[in-house]
Parts: structure tokens; sequence; C-alpha cells
């Protein structure tokens, strides 16, 4: 399905919506430190925009909205448009999301949105390194973001912990040991989508160079979890005081040992915006 058929078919109301799941509202920590993530999210927004105003949030490569999308929807401040190339993805998600006029799913590319549209946070949560062209998508994100607006780019540590148990659960064929021996899981992933893969590996001296090169400075920065791949994940996870203890280990250690990253990121020239850097 192309983009333009996505946004006419996929357009539905959202009072459509089911209520929002229970467990959603718990926001339980797990390996990955989706807690934490969402927390620096939250905490970026407070931040940066002070007073009771609408704050306009655009969530690219939403998956489901299981992630951010549906538990920052519980803040009335905040107007939240979930963008997503894969259908089912979100259809998914407006079946979990709270019927409410502040959160939209549509079925989109970010090129696909009006060249005029304006958002005063934009969020690339796991998205640039299942990107051929990464920097392309911070072009299109600064395209769109207000002069006062914040950037949130969260994305895995390309040579960290993650990605190297990964290869080697690959590399050994361990999914079937899984599957065949684990309890069927109960954790709902963020994307619909199996298809797309990591095909970027990024070092934190690569990030930044991505980020000037789009005309961003950093304003804030975070570490993810310690121990998030799928060998570790296994063992790691049966203990929730393991789990916090692994989402919070990062924070006293270097920022190279982490399996992720999290930054905060504005322009720093709004009027050369990165659309006119070449």
């Amino acid at each position: 399905m192309n983009s333009e058929t996505c946004l006419r078919d996929c357009n539905v109301e959202r009072s459509q919506n089911k209520p929002l799941a229970e467990n959603f509202a718990r926001e339980i920590e797990d390996i990955w430190g989706y807690a934490k993530r969402l927390g620096f999210v939250r905490d970026v927004i407070r931040a940066s925009f002070a007073g009771p105003r609408v704050i306009s949030v655009l969530d690219v490569g939403c998956g489901n909205g299981s992630q951010l999308a549906i538990p920052l929807a519980h803040d009335p401040q905040l107007r939240i448009t979930g963008i997503d190339p894969d259908d089912a993805s979100i259809e998914h998600g407006r079946s979990l999301a709270v019927s409410s006029a502040k959160l939209n799913f549509i079925c989109a590319s970010i090129e696909d949105l009006p060249a005029d549209d304006r958002f005063d946070v934009i969020i690339l949560s796991e998205v640039l390194e299942h990107l051929d062209r990464p920097a392309e998508m911070l072009r299109n994100a600064t395209r769109l973001l207000d002069d006062d607006g914040v950037l949130i780019v969260t994305v895995p540590n390309g040579y960290g912990e993650f990605e190297i148990d990964s290869w080697f659960f690959r590399a050994l064929r361990l999914q079937k040991i899984v599957d065949r021996f684990a309890a069927k899981s109960e954790v709902l992933a963020g994307t619909d989508n199996s298809e797309s893969g990591h095909i970027q590996f990024f070092t934190r001296s690569r990030l930044k160079k991505l980020f000037q090169q789009a005309g961003l400075v950093t304003i804030r920065e975070s570490a993810g979890s310690l121990l998030a791949g799928p060998i570790a994940g296994h063992f790691v996870s049966r203990s929730p005081r393991l789990v916090g203890w692994n989402a919070r280990i990062t924070d006293r250690l270097p920022f190279v040992l982490a399996s992720g990253w999290d930054f905060a990121l504005r322009l720093k020239n709004p009027i050369h915006r990165a659309e006119d850097i070449r």
C-alpha cells in the first residue's frame, strides 16, 4: 500500500478508538529501559515548554503507539500525532488507543506531511537505525520542527551489548530454542512490522556528526539500559529488581557502555534549516 492510499484509507475517525488498556498506564520498566526512555521524553517536554498551553507532538515511526504515543496521550497538554508507514501497526494502534481528539494515528511517512506543518516536539524513537538515509530523515524532521521546538532522538548503540548479543543470538540460531521452551510472552511489541531490521550501527561520534550536519545542537542526553539483548535479557527479565538496576546503572557508567542513547536537540539556527544544507 503506498503512502497516498494509506493517508486516504487509514484516516478513520478518532472517536472509534477503544479505551486504553490498563497495563499501559502502569508503565513498568523492562530490559530495554522503556520507562526510563518515556521519563526522559516527558522530562524534556516539561522543561522545554512552560505554562498551560497545548503542545503539538509528532511521533515519527510510532509503530502501534504503545511505547510513546499512547502513554504520552495521558498528558492533557499534549496533542499527539503518530505516523508510521506500516498499515498493520497503525490499525493496531487505533485499537489500543484512548478515544481522544488529542491523539491521532496516520498511516504515512514523514515526507507525506504538508510542508507548512509545524510541531513543538518531534520524536524519532528507534527509527534512524532502520533507514538507508538517516540524514534525510533528520532533514525532514527539522523541516517540520517549530523554531523553538525540540527534536527527541533515541537510538541503539551500534556497538553496544544489544547489537552484540543480538548477533550471537542470530548466529547461534537460538530463536528456535527460545520458541520451544519459553513461555508465550505477554509483552506487547512496539510495532507490528517484523520485517524492519537494523541496517545502521551508530557510534556516538557518528550521531553527533549527523546532528551537526542537520543544523542541530544537543541540549540533553541520557543513556539507556545496560543489558538489552535477547540472551542477557532472558536472564535479567526474570527479576524486577534486576531490571530496575539494569536501567539505572548506566547513569553511573561511561555512555559507551549503554545499549542505547536518548538525545534532545534544538535547531542551532532556525533561519537556516537543514533543508537548505547540502
